[in-house]
């Protein structure tokens, strides 16, 4: 399990490896870009909570190892971080993703 370390916080957000290196490309590209992007997180608690991805605004992600990275997902994450609803990453959708991009991996292994 990674973590994504928002602004001055100390409290960090658990994210399943995988999706945090997704969002990591996407947040960089995004940043890169100069343009911000609404990220819907789920809690430890069960709510959910909405980050405004900024520059100025100091991230950290940690997680062990280095997932491969899936195009499709990738793609999927960029296109709703582009919408006006930003990325939310407590949708089943993302989930079901990267369950069927491992499922891949493991056949092509």
């Amino acid at each position: 399990m990674g973590h994504l370390t928002y602004g001055n916080t100390n409290a960090p957000i658990d994210v399943d490896d995988a999706l945090l290196v997704h969002l990591r490309a996407v947040t960089v590209t995004k940043l890169r870009r100069n343009e911000s992007f609404a990220l819907t997180v789920p809690t430890f608690d069960g709510t959910v909570q909405t980050l405004w991805i900024h520059a100025s605004i100091p991230l950290r992600f940690s997680f062990d190892g280095d997932p491969q990275l899936h195009r499709p997902l990738l793609a999927k994450m960029m296109e709703a971080a582009n919408s006006a609803n930003g990325l939310d990453l407590s949708r089943e959708e993302y989930a079901s993703s990267l369950e069927q991009a491992r499922e891949l991996q493991t056949v092509s292994a």
